[in-house]
């Protein structure tokens, strides 16, 4: 008879060995790229004893299958073992990134970066996660919608092609699967229409381009009757590996004969050891551009060009670090010939992949910049294609899915900069809103102007135009026309604009004396300085805006020197700055000038006072003061 603890003990060891069986297992699917299997076996396993390195690679398998919410469940357990490496938490703050945690993926970038600090991408990415807010403001840039192309599997990548537009889709499974995903193999699918108008029902390209592994994504050339495409690694149906036992992408090339595709060939620069993929063309068809993990890059995958001389592709020239970096960069399309669109997980980003834009200049490219919210989310969105114009298109995004390993094609257009100018007209002093001003809008570079009126809350606002400038104009009967500048040039996303701009406006009193700030001479001197002119400025922009004001303009000094001296210097100071004034187009009848000396002191600080330097600076000024006033009309 077997003893209770002896049956115990049995029991686990066939547990145990059961067990690592399915790891074994696991491991061999994991090492061959079957992710979907090998969770399986991950999961039998690991019920039924605990094994760190499978908790990892069953992590990492569901990341590669890009299904988040269980990447993220997964790795949540992982992460707190101690064999966990520091890539590992860099996954996992990425999975969060793409999830839209951004606090939590804070966290593990800092423990990432903590062992590997030299990571410049990881240190853009940990970045971009306090940048957010920022980004997702400007959320009426872009307005995306789902397209009618979709299917309920995975659709991307769309090219444009005749009057429509090619992608890969794996919506015809022909009864295969990928062990990767689970999901069946990609075929390239041809649909008429556009994103405005919606497309027809997505029909398979005839001939030899849709076989029985992956087949896409395509790029055609100018004449419509040559494609270069991206497929696993056979031809004739004859799979090749890598030394590594590993089947890479390859572009090939096919011509159409008729209504079919014919004659596949191999793109030059092929291997079985490294992958070439995701093709795009100029519009000449001379230049490609592509993606491959060739020896020699950035790592991960990388964006090259190579270009075609005497009817063959030469040597490809890596696009360099202004565009490619440590992590992946993919999918890249070429548009008028200048702007190259691609997608990257590194970069300033949301998480994922996000697309960017690079600018061809004489030098290289330019620095890759994110393409901006709503065109990038935390999920994947990739495979950018924009019409002739550049108002509309499509692009790829595993965004507001059920399923994040499903891709789906949505349409865009890209919309007017939007700027909403907001202010508020207040009296001068006690700040209070002031009702019934007018407000005179006007584009400079135009001369378009607009009109509101202020109600009781002295509030007013206006719609403005991308790269304009503008003048507002207040003015109310009884108070002094004030103008304020407001500027759109150079701003790349829409914003409000508050105006604080308070348009203040000041209550005209007859002979109140406004002291002019700043207004200050040389010693003995009364020439106007450089830095005197911009108050004299503001009162030639007061006399340009009231026209229906005559004013006098005085000087006083202060009590030192003799009386008549300073009688003098003061009428002199005073005559200097109205005739200033005069040369900037204010009318002469409208200013006078007068000299007061030192017979107007505002202080104490009179002949032989001891006073500071600082208190005889209050009665050196420069004032002006309404003499008349006529009725003034907005």
């Amino acid at each position: 008879m077997i003893k209770p603890l002896s049956r115990l003990l049995i029991v686990s060891m066939l547990f145990s060995g059961c067990a690592s069986y399915h790891i074994r297992q696991g491991n061999r699917l994991f090492d061959d790229l079957a992710y979907s299997m090998a969770i399986k076996e991950y999961q039998k396993g690991l019920s039924k004893k605990e094994f760190p390195e499978a908790r990892i690679k069953m992590a990492e398998s569901y990341r590669k299958m890009n299904d988040l919410p269980r990447a993220e469940e997964a790795y949540a357990k992982a992460v707190q073992m101690p064999q966990i490496q520091p890539v590992h938490k860099l996954h996992y703050a990425q999975i969060l990134m793409r999830n839209g945690k951004y606090e939590q993926a804070k966290i593990y970038l800092d423990q990432y970066l903590t062992s590997v600090p030299a990571d410049v991408t990881a240190q853009k990415l940990r970045s971009s996660c306090d940048s957010i807010a920022m980004w997702t403001a400007d959320s009426l840039k872009y307005t995306v919608a789902v397209s009618n192309l979709n299917s309920g599997q995975s659709n991307f990548s769309p090219v444009w092609y005749k009057e429509g537009v090619v992608f890969a889709t794996d919506r015809d499974s022909k009864g295969k699967t990928y062990e990767w995903t689970g999901r069946p193999y990609l075929e390239m699918y041809y649909a008429k229409g556009s994103p405005e108008k919606g497309f027809s029902s997505p029909i398979g390209l005839s001939g030899d381009v849709n076989g029985i592994y992956h087949d896409g994504p395509a790029t055609f050339t100018p004449k419509g009757d040559t494609i270069y495409f991206t497929r696993n690694n056979y031809l004739k149906k004859k799979v090749k590996e890598s030394s590594q036992e590993e089947v890479n992408l390859k572009i090939y090339q096919a011509v159409k004969k008729d209504t079919s595709w014919k004659n596949i060939t191999e793109f030059e620069y092929n291997s079985n050891d490294y992958s070439v993929g995701h093709p795009t063309l100029s519009s000449d068809g001379n230049t490609m551009y592509f993606v491959s993990d060739m020896p020699g890059g950035l790592g991960g995958s990388d964006i090259y060009k190579t270009e075609r001389v005497n009817g063959a592709w030469n040597k490809p020239v890596n696009l360099g670090p202004t565009v490619n970096t440590p992590y992946n960069e993919l999918f890249p399309v070429i548009w008028k010939d200048t702007l190259l669109y691609f997608s990257s997980e590194g970069h300033y980003n949301f998480g994922g992949l996000d697309i960017f834009e690079t600018v061809k200049t004489s030098s290289g490219w330019s620095e890759a910049k994110n393409s901006g919210y709503p065109l990038n989310t935390s999920y994947d969105d990739f495979g950018i294609a924009l019409n002739d114009s550049g108002t509309a298109g499509l692009i790829s995004s595993n965004r507001n899915s059920q399923n994040t390993t499903q891709d789906n094609i949505y349409t865009f257009t890209v919309n007017d900069l939007r700027f909403n100018l907001e202010g508020i007209a207040v009296e001068k002093g006690t700040q209070i809103p002031l009702k019934d001003v007018t407000i005179e809008l006007r584009n400079i570079r135009t001369q378009k102007k607009e009109y509101a009126m202020t109600g009781p809350d002295g509030k007013f606002n206006f719609k403005l135009d991308p790269e304009s400038e503008y003048s507002i104009v207040g003015s109310k009967d009884s108070y002094f026309t004030n103008t304020e500048l407001v500027s759109t040039l150079g701003k790349k996303q829409s914003e409000s604009m508050y105006v604080k701009l308070k348009m203040e406006l000041e209550h005209i009193i007859v002979n109140k004396p406004i002291v002019l700030e700043n207004i200050y001479y040389d010693l003995d001197k009364y020439d106007i300085r450089a830095d005197a002119a911009a108050g004299l400025d503001k009162l030639v922009m007061i006399l340009t805006d009231n026209p229906g004001i005559t004013i006098e303009l005085s000087s006083h000094t202060d009590s030192r020197s003799d009386d008549k001296y300073n009688d003098l210097l003061s009428q002199r100071r005073a005559e200097s700055a109205v005739n200033y004034i005069i040369a900037h187009g204010v009318a002469s009848s409208r200013i006078t000038a007068k000299g007061y000396g030192e017979r107007q002191l505002i202080n104490h600080c009179a002949n032989g006072v001891a006073c500071s330097e600082e208190e005889h600076q209050q009665n050196r000024r420069t004032e002006f003061k309404v003499v008349s006033m006529q009725q003034m009309k907005p």
